[in-house]
């Protein structure tokens, strides 16, 4: 298992769109993770697509009490359109923000449950990136 995370880094302009919808303290409003903590098959998978620039539509608006995210439906990429899927369970999103002391990574079991529920679209692009936990290490290119 590797210790990263495989993500759509959104652009400037995507980034910029999406903060203005966050509700909670702690903003976060910058990527979409594909693969949390890969493993050595799934890291594979993913090492050719960084650098790739991705589009990604959204389908709605999620919160409750701690954590706000978008949902996102179909991604792709941009020089040829193919779908790319997220590898994680639980539904692609960008998380907005959220409370202080609030996991990111719990924004996956707000969808199933959450207490707003709203269809908003929009579209926003990023590049595939690799980040990763060990600080000895580089990032992959």
């Amino acid at each position: 298992m590797y210790n990263g995370y495989f993500a759509i880094a959104l652009d400037k302009q995507s980034c910029n769109m999406v903060k203005k919808g966050a509700t909670m303290s702690v903003l976060v409003s910058d990527h979409i993770t594909l693969a949390f903590k890969p493993t050595l098959k799934v890291f594979n998978k993913y090492k050719n697509l960084v650098g790739k620039k991705v589009g990604a539509m959204i389908k709605g608006y999620r919160a409750n009490a701690n954590i706000d995210a978008l949902w996102i439906g179909d991604m792709f990429l941009l020089e040829n359109d193919k779908k790319i899927k997220r590898n994680d369970t639980g539904a692609a999103h960008i998380t907005l923000s959220h409370k202080e002391g609030y996991k990111q990574g719990d924004a996956n079991s707000m969808f199933t449950k959450p207490d707003l529920k709203i269809k908003r679209y929009g579209y926003v692009e990023g590049t595939i990136k690799y980040f990763n936990y060990d600080k000895e290490k580089k990032n992959v290119k």
